[in-house]
């Protein structure tokens, strides 16, 4: 037997006394808002979560961080007062092993012997020392003073001889010998010396500088005043105190070359004039080659005096003046002028 139908609840309204039986059937009949499935949002979630990590995550090797490498060595502190030096020990070490390996530098270096020089004896004594003949025979402090070769080079440089050796500079030297042997053939060596030594002086000028030193065994420099012997400048009053100077020179004693070219090179002039007549004794090797460390590019141009013709072309005098950037030349003293 057929069963009745059962309504439905959209069909029947179940009867309440309050009457909220039309309020569920609006309930009902209003259309279901949208909403967001649950795998959506934990999808959504978990790739934040991976974005954050894979951005933020580095690789650290197992065992802890590694250190960078590091050299050690040994510092030396030189404190003095209150300066501190800091010196690297391994530098100073390898420092230390080239020089040793490389002595040719320390022999082109001047020694403390090379670079001492003894005064004593060297400034000039007011012992009244002057020769008649050889007094009349020089230029006058007139003839000293004025004259000479106008010009000079664009940087002050001035040209100037000896004996037909020409150079041009600055500041010169001249290192003349006075032994007892330049008062031989009447004072001839000894007067001619003078004289081209006054007459390359007229070619100075006040922007030029000087200097003068007679030897024999010992050297004697011309003084402008007290103090260390130094360059004197070529104005007038200059030349004509070394006028004076050069007259009081007389010929005696023995010869030794070598102090009298030490001094002359401390003063580091770009001119020696080196004038001798004694081819004996002559430098020894040793002294030629401290003359070589102590030139700190100084011309020597080398005058010899000598008796009749040139005998030899290769004695000390004409290495000297090709070992340091120079000229020699030889006079015969018998052709001299006589006064």
């Amino acid at each position: 037997m057929a069963q009745p139908a059962i309504p439905t609840p959209a069909s029947v309204a179940t009867p309440h006394s309050d009457g909220s039986a039309g309020w569920d059937a609006r309930v009902h009949a209003m259309p279901q808002q949208r909403r967001i499935p649950a795998w959506i949002l934990s999808c959504c979630l978990h790739s934040a979560i991976i974005t954050v990590l894979v951005t933020t995550y580095r690789f650290v090797p197992r065992g802890g961080p590694t250190e960078p490498e590091r050299t050690g060595g040994v510092v030396f502190v030189h404190q003095a007062g209150d300066q501190r030096e800091y010196v690297d020990g391994q530098a100073m070490e390898s420092s230390q092993a080239a020089a040793a390996t490389n002595p040719s530098i320390d022999n082109a270096l001047p020694t403390d012997s090379d670079i001492a020089v003894d005064l004593s004896g060297v400034l000039p004594a007011n012992s009244g020392e002057t020769s008649s003949s050889l007094t009349d025979a020089l230029p006058t402090g007139e003839d000293l003073t004025t004259g000479g070769k106008p010009g000079g080079g664009i940087d002050g440089s001035v040209r100037t001889e000896v004996f037909g050796l020409a150079a041009e500079g600055t500041k010169f030297v001249y290192v003349f010998d006075r032994s007892g042997s330049m008062s031989g053939y009447q004072s001839r060596p000894l007067i001619a010396a003078k004289m081209e030594l006054l007459k390359s002086l007229q070619d100075l000028r006040s922007v030029h500088q000087f200097q003068i030193i007679f030897y024999n065994e010992t050297p004697r420099i011309f003084q402008t005043g007290p103090g260390t012997p130094r360059l004197a400048w070529g104005d007038d009053a200059s030349k004509e105190a070394a006028r004076r100077f050069v007259r009081g020179i007389s010929a005696e004693g023995s010869t030794r070359h070598f102090e009298a070219l030490r001094l002359a090179l401390g003063m580091r002039p770009d001119v020696v004039f080196f004038l001798t007549d004694a081819d004996e004794p002559r430098l020894s090797d040793d002294e030629m080659q401290r003359v070589r460390r102590l030139n700190y590019g100084t011309t020597i141009h080398a005058i010899e005096f000598g008796l009749g013709l040139q005998r030899r072309t290769d004695n000390f005098l004409t290495q000297l003046a090709k070992q340091n950037g120079g000229q020699h030349v030889y006079v015969d003293i018998t052709g001299l002028p006589a006064q």
